[in-house]
């Protein structure tokens, strides 16, 4: 990745002094995304104390500058990732790369890796998983002692490294961009903090507030709101459950998404499972399907698998859940050590707390959302000290600022984001319909708004729709089905039985995922792309603005060295979603403009 390999050997200033004015030296590279597309951009490094106002340690903070393109840039945008943990100069790579692009007609925009992550040094990482066993469950004793006994060994390694995890908290973290601040040699900038990155937001913009010309917050994560409220997982579930009620062929199928998923959730309660999943044994139980769900419903591509999730395992097939449990929950990396202190130091008011303990019987998910950072002994482990009791107390604030929230978000949740916001007197409110943690590449009008905010011109409060297509519990048998006919009977029989199901008539659940992983499963492991390709084509007519499915048909064609196919069905790709970036690379590959 050149990214990587450019920071790797970019210039480092450092202070001569933590009184002095911080500096940066910049040297010039070509930012790549993970689709291939390019931007102009500059690697440096910023060298902040460890603790300031005190001796000890540097870190050198990894920055990146995002040319702009204006004539006369206004005020840079810096960047603050969320996590905590998440690398702000790797995390532009995939759906905000074309936001950022967008945002630099405005001015720089400014992307660093915090205290702790990315290639910011020194490095935090360590190696291994957080220590769940395979085979036991996430609530018993063993696992709780094991993952301690991990947290522990881990924080040991760390300061064996010489870093004082106590100095990894908000505070620091936000005076740490005030140093970013001064080397850039601006008075102002405009800050863009998403999920933990808006929590740092809040913290600079109280700490710092003077030096922000304007801020936009998504994904809001309020100063006393690092410990989620249990209720919030079921007015997830209860939105999950309105929209399998307003899609009629999935409510036949799914009559009761809710009820499912209670059902389920008492069955495994009472007799947890035991899978094979490859090479280990895993355990599936109440609380590790409640703890999948909370850890991974920020993500849109997990939150629209749920109804296919949730009726495989009222079906009594685990195989599906057991692998993503694995992945999810006991093979999870430990990854950055920054990730725990950072969080745990902010702590939770008393007020919340009692909320959190008011909520957790009743709670569909328990409070698995909290899960392990709410428990003692995991604190101690890491040992962390909890910021004061006035770090947590509401930001009251004058300042522009855009919020924006999804509906569909299971990480941060919209009545969070309005207790935050109601004590901002200039702030926008922006939801968008459908989205999950991530907004920024689902709609062109939260661009647009966006633009329009960084350049001072004001906007008003937004509701943006964006479809949502779940996956139905026949998901996986209608897919058989289809590759099972491409196999046995060819091309025309598999194309007409694609039509019988989405047919007004059909008692099946037919979405667009069925026909890619079916033409997906007929290239990869049947060798039948003729069968492939006829799918394909059936199912772009069934599903005419469906962006995924003419990006595979235009992959089929391409493969096929048709190019003036591949480039019309990336045409139509593009034109049923602009941040498809990968049809807009394939494009300039084939010579045609998008």
């Amino acid at each position: 990745m050149r990214v990587l390999e450019s920071l790797a050997t970019m210039a480092v200033a450092f202070m001569s002094s933590h009184t002095q004015t911080p500096t940066v030296q910049w040297t010039p590279f070509t930012y790549t995304s993970l689709a291939g597309e390019s931007l102009a951009a500059d690697s440096g490094r910023v060298a902040v104390p460890e603790r300031h106002g005190q001796g000890g340690g540097t870190i050198q903070l990894a920055v990146l500058r995002i040319r702009s393109t204006a004539a006369k840039p206004g005020a840079p945008i810096i960047y603050l990732a969320g996590g905590p943990g998440g690398s702000g100069t790797a995390g532009m790579r995939g759906d905000l790369f074309a936001t950022v692009d967008a945002l630099r007609s405005v001015s720089d925009v400014i992307l660093y890796d915090q205290r702790g992550t990315g290639l910011t040094q020194p490095s935090l990482v360590v190696r291994g998983t957080i220590g769940i066993p395979m085979d036991q469950s996430v609530s018993g004793a063993g696992a709780k002692e094991s993952a301690v006994a991990r947290a522990r060994a881990a924080a040991e390694e760390v300061r064996g490294r010489g870093i004082d995890l106590t100095a990894y908290n908000t505070v620091e973290n936000a005076d740490d961009l005030d140093l970013i601040r001064q080397a850039l040699g601006v008075e102002k900038f405009i800050l863009w903090g998403h999920s933990y990155g808006s929590h740092l937001g809040l913290a600079y913009i109280r700490r710092h507030g003077t030096h922000v010309e304007r801020a936009i917050l998504g994904g809001i994560n309020g100063l006393d709101q690092r410990r989620r409220l249990p209720a919030d997982g079921d007015v997830l579930l209860t939105r999950i459950d309105s929209i399998v009620r307003q899609t009629p062929k999935l409510r036949t199928v799914m009559p009761d998404f809710l009820g499912a998923t209670r059902r389920v959730l008492a069955k495994l309660a009472a007799a947890p499972v035991r899978v094979r999943v490859d090479s280990a044994e895993v355990l599936v139980g109440k609380e590790e399907v409640q703890l999948l769900i909370a850890l991974a419903s920020g993500e849109l591509s997990f939150i629209t698998a749920l109804p296919l999730m949730i009726g495989e395992l009222d079906a009594g097939r685990y195989d599906l859940v057991a692998r993503q449990v694995r992945d999810v929950i006991k093979a999870r990396p430990i990854g950055t050590a920054m990730t725990y202190p950072m969080d745990m130091s902010s702590g939770v008011s008393l007020a919340r707390a009692r909320r959190i303990a008011g909520q957790e019987a009743n709670a569909i998910l328990g409070n698995s959302i909290n899960f392990p950072f709410d428990q003692p002994e995991y604190q101690q482990a890491w040992g962390v000290r909890v910021l004061p009791d006035e770090f947590r107390a509401p930001v009251v604030s004058d300042l522009p600022t855009l919020f924006i929230s999804g509906t569909l978000d299971g990480r941060t949740s919209l009545g969070d984001a309005a207790e935050v916001r109601r004590h901002f007197r200039n702030g926008t409110n922006v939801v968008v319909d459908g989205a999950a943690h991530n907004p920024y590449a689902l709609t062109t009008s939260l661009r647009d708004i966006m633009l329009r905010f960084a350049r001072g011109e004001r906007v008003g409060d937004a509701r943006l729709p964006v479809p949502v297509e779940l996956r139905g519990p026949d998901e996986l048998a209608l897919t058989a089905e289809l590759r099972r006919i491409a196999a046995t009977e060819g091309a025309t029989a598999v194309s007409a039985r694609l039509r019988e199901m989405g047919s007004p008539g059909s008692p099946n659940y037919l979405t667009s995922y069925v026909v890619g992983n079916a033409a997906l499963g007929l290239v990869r492991n049947d060798r039948k792309p003729e069968e492939a390709l006829a799918l394909l084509r059936t199912g772009v007519e069934l599903f005419p603005r469906n962006s995924f499915l003419f990006t595979r048909l235009a992959e089929v064609h391409a493969s096929r060295g048709e190019n003036d196919l591949a480039i019309a069905a990336y045409r139509r790709a593009l034109e049923a979603d602009p941040f498809n970036r990968v049809a807009a690379v394939q494009l300039q590959k084939l010579g045609a403009a998008p």
